[in-house]
Order: C-alpha cells, then structure tokens, then sequence
C-alpha cells in the first residue's frame, strides 16, 4: 500500500465513522428513508416483486422450514414464567380485560341467532347427546317408578316386596323389573325423536337473546373480581407444556395440508389483484406505515447497537475491512498510477516556460549592466 493510498483510506474511514459519531446517524437514516419514501412513489408493487414469488417465500419458510426445537423449549419456558408471575395474585380479569369488551363480545353472540341454532341442532342430534338423554330418562323413570310404588300399587302383592327394598325386589322379582326395564326402554326409544325435538325447542327459547345478555352480567360480576392467580392453579407447568406440544403438532401437519396451500395461494393473489398497481407508497399508508415511523423506529432499534459498536472498535474494523476492499484493488493502484503520470505531463511544458522565463529575465538583467 502506498502511502498516497494509506492516506486516502484513512481519510475515508474517518469520514465514515463521523457519521455514525454524535448522533449523526440520524441524520443518515433521515436522509435515506425519505430517498426510499420517494422512490415508492414512483414503484408499483408489480414492478418488484410478483405473486408466485410471494407463494415461493411463503412455501420456503412457513411450510418447508424446519421448526427449531429451541423455539418450542422456549415458548415452554416463557409460558411456565408467566404462569408463575407474582404479578397474577395482584391483577384481577377486570384489570386486562374491559368491561366494554365483554360485553361486546355478549352482545355479539347474542345476535348470532341461526348460527346459535345451528350449533343446537348440531349438539342435541348428536349421538352423545342421545345417549345421554336416554340415560337419564331411563334412570329417572325407573326411579320414580321404584320410589314412588307405582309397581306395587298396579301388581298385587308387590306392596308387601317393595317394603323390603330395591335388594328384594330385585332378588325375587327379577323377571318383573327386566319386563319393566324392557319397556322403559322401548317406550324412551320410541318417543326420542320427540323428546330431543322438545329438548332442542328449550334451548333455543332458552339461549335467547336478552337470557344470554342477562347470563352475561351474572357471569362478568362472578369473575371480573377474581385474580388471575386463581384461573392458573389449575394449570401447572406439565398442562402447559402438553398444550404447546399440542399445539406444535397441529401446526407441522397443518402446514402441509393442502387447505393451507389453497388458502395462503388464495389470499396472496387477492392481496395482487388490489394492489399490484398501486404505488408502494400508498400501500404502505393502507397498513398504517408512515415514513416518520419508520426514521423513528429505525434510530430507536439501531441507536444502542451503533453505541456499543463504536466504543468497541467493531464499527471501524466493518468499515475498514469494506474500504480496503477498493484502495487496495489493483485497479485503484492502475487509477493512482495513470493520474500521476498525466500530472507529470501536465507540470512538464510549465517547468520549461518558467525555466525559459528565469533565462529571459537574466538576460535583461545583464544587457542592463
């Protein structure tokens, strides 16, 4: 390296770190966002990228890449921290959780008058539902019918066995309460249809909309109060952990689905189809993105790192290792060398006329002597 060389590359460095040294900076990414602002006036989201290569980032790193195992440790971690947080025997629901929200919420549902319906329906033709509803026909019919002597009033003799007890009559009559049970049975199979028809008509009359806004008081004044403290002890560290495993599982095979693939591929052509020719600009103003919250949300991120990097020589060893990159360049040695051979030429014709000039002057001289 040359020492014409040596001196420019030290001249440059220092030019560059003073613009990272007392704040300057900012006046840097100042100067470079507003240069990109007014470059997206004029950019069009076509002009820089395409749908297919959106669907091919998305592909690449929601789909294809790997899920770390730290980063589902850490979730655990964190989850565990929060449970434990002494803070949750301080904060009630109330306090993270507004009145106005709730009751939002409440009012919403009770407006969903078919979808409330449909998930009715859907509940009382179920299977279990049917089960258990036949269960608990079956169980109390047969109770009052025990309970109530309804089998020893209608058969003679059977006063005298009920008084012994379900044990006796069980015993001795055994063929008695099979029949009996038998049509208990058949007379509950029977009538199920209209018994779940009846069930479904009460639920819907009593889920209405003014009961479920009324439910909505009684159950906000039974929980705003209670502290967070207490909906957490009844899950422990193991609970949460199963859950984000749960959770961790359905993602890695949801992201293979096909359904995903149609959706996310959906969504992205669509976002396109609207805004393919629209400025940059203006797409980022729809999203709530200004050029002033970017400048201050850029030297707020970088701030800390540029102070730690300069007192610690990082930011000029970066620095320099980029400069030296060109001054030591053969090329930037040919550009010294060709610069300094055009200078000689230059200085060479004016060397001579001044030294013809000093001739000249010393010829007058001595003619005037």
């Amino acid at each position: 390296m040359t020492d014409t060389i040596k001196q420019f590359l030290e001249a440059h460095v220092a030019h560059e770190l003073n613009r990272f040294k007392r704040g300057g900076y900012k006046k840097t990414i100042h100067e470079e966002v507003t240069a990109v602002f007014e470059w997206l006036k004029k950019i069009k989201l076509k002009d820089v990228i395409t749908p297919e290569q959106v669907i091919g980032i998305i592909q690449r790193n929601a789909v294809e890449l790997p899920v770390a195992g730290g980063v589902t440790e850490l979730a655990g971690e964190m989850s565990q921290r929060v449970i434990a947080s002494p803070q949750n025997k301080k904060t009630t629901l109330e306090n993270i959780f507004a009145r106005k929200q709730f009751d939002d919420i409440v009012d919403k549902i009770g407006s969903l008058h078919s979808t409330r319906k449909d998930i009715i329906h859907r509940f009382v033709t179920s299977s279990v539902y049917s089960q258990q509803i036949s269960e608990v026909l079956y169980a109390g019919i047969k109770e009052y019918l025990l309970t109530e002597n309804i089998v020893a009033q209608k058969v003679p003799g059977v006063s005298s066995l009920m008084k012994l007890g379900k044990f006796a009559v069980n015993k001795t009559m055994h063929s008695l309460e099979t029949a009996i049970e038998n049509k208990i049975k058949r007379y509950i199979q029977s009538n199920l249809g209209n018994t779940i028809k009846r069930s479904e008509r009460a639920l819907n009359e009593y889920f209405d909309e003014t009961h479920i806004i009324e439910m909505g008081e009684e159950i906000w004044s039974s929980i705003a109060k209670t502290k967070l403290s207490e909906y957490f002890n009844e899950i422990d560290a193991n609970d949460m952990e199963d859950f984000i495993i749960i959770g961790y599982d359905f993602w890695l095979n949801f992201r293979k689905t096909n359904y995903f693939k149609v959706i996310y591929t959906d969504l992205v052509f669509f976002f396109f189809k609207k805004y393919a020719d629209r400025e940059l600009d203006v797409i980022l103003e729809d999203v709530g993105v200004t050029q002033k919250m970017v400048i201050n949300e850029l030297i707020e991120a970088v701030s800390p790192g540029i102070k730690t990097a300069l007192s610690i020589g990082y930011l000029e060893e970066r620095i320099r290792a980029r400069l030296e990159d060109f001054y030591l360049s053969p090329k930037t040695a040919d550009l010294l060398s060709q610069k300094k051979e055009s200078s000689k030429k230059k200085e060479t014709p004016g060397k001579a006329a001044s030294a013809k000039a000093r001739l000249k002057k010393a010829g007058k001289v001595e003619k005037n002597s």
